[in-house]
């Protein structure tokens, strides 16, 4: 696959989300006492949100404001991308250091799956004989929408939005800043999939899934493979144009470090990495308070 395949692959694939109507509808949700101080007084707004992304398909997102009125040209925003079990808390600890959040959820994946559904045990298989279809494209697509969304409301500053994601989050949130320049800072932990070479002979999840149904079906590995060429991290990250700060670990057998140091070495902007010797694939708080802190100076 060259670069001008790759380029025009994902051009093609961004116009026919950009005629798809975004279809914002938003939906407060009911006060509870997490989401006030202890005087009573609403610290935050939370939504949830409802978007049409690629396909026609519908996707859902928790969209959280400070509640207070919004800073001279709108509060910064950071959209918050979940792991590949889909198990994401509300960032709330973001919102008192003034950020507005928006943690979405691809198609398939947890309150997106009443519209649309994808089996987490054959997800990175899903469609892989053919790129307009593999499961990734659409998943990809629904990050950029989120940045439509964010971009057009009028209490975000639509020049301070930044991504951030652990694991498979880490990874949609490298490849929404490659294929969104919209986006000004990405923080990606322990990011998912880098090198999907590698990952086919690997036995741990999810990559085993990719090895098991290449074992399953010899015939299919050099379509499948040249498919997932589109969709891996590392041949996307070249076309970063803002800041990223990546952790990584030196035990991590999911998601071994030199895959992420392979897309690290690619990204051409400036970047920081955070690599912790003996760790293995978790989220340390460590990093998250690295991060915070370098996401508060670029936004």
């Amino acid at each position: 696959m060259t670069s001008q395949e790759l380029k025009d692959f994902w051009n093609a694939t961004r116009s026919e989300l950009d005629r798809v109507p975004t279809e914002a509808a938003l939906a407060e949700a009911r006060p509870s006492e997490p989401f006030v101080m202890d005087t009573n007084v609403k610290t935050r707004t939370i939504y949830e949100v409802r978007l049409k992304s690629l396909g026609n398909v519908s996707i859902r997102a928790w969209y959280v404001v400070p509640a207070n009125e919004p800073p001279l040209g709108g509060w910064p925003a950071i959209m918050v991308l979940p792991p590949y079990k889909e198990i994401m808390p509300l960032p709330l600890h973001l919102v008192p250091y003034g950020f507005a959040t928006l943690s979405l959820f691809p198609r398939g994946q947890s309150i997106s799956r009443s519209d649309w559904s994808v089996d987490l045990d054959t997800k990175v298989v899903n469609g892989a004989m053919e790129p307009r279809i593999y499961y990734y494209r659409g998943a990809y697509m629904d990050c950029i929408r989120g940045m439509d969304f964010l971009s057009g409301r009028p209490e975000i500053n639509k020049d301070r939005i930044g991504t951030w994601g652990l694991s498979a989050g880490g990874g949609l949130s490298l490849v929404t800043a490659s294929l969104d320049h919209r986006v000004k800072a990405a923080v990606a932990a322990i990011p998912w999939p880098c090198d999907f070479q590698r990952g086919a002979s690997s036995n741990t999840f999810p990559f085993v899934q990719l090895r098991d149904y290449l074992d399953r079906n010899p015939s299919d590995r050099e379509q499948v493979l040249r498919t997932l060429e589109f969709f891996d991290v590392v041949n996307l990250v070249d076309a970063i144009k803002c800041p990223v700060c990546i952790g990584a670990a030196t035990a991590d057998e999911m998601h071994p470090i030199d895959s992420t140091l392979a897309a690290c070495r690619r990204i051409q902007s400036k970047k920081t990495i955070f690599v912790y010797a003996d760790l293995v694939h978790e989220y340390q708080t460590d990093f998250m308070f690295n991060a915070l802190t370098w996401m508060k100076r670029q936004l």
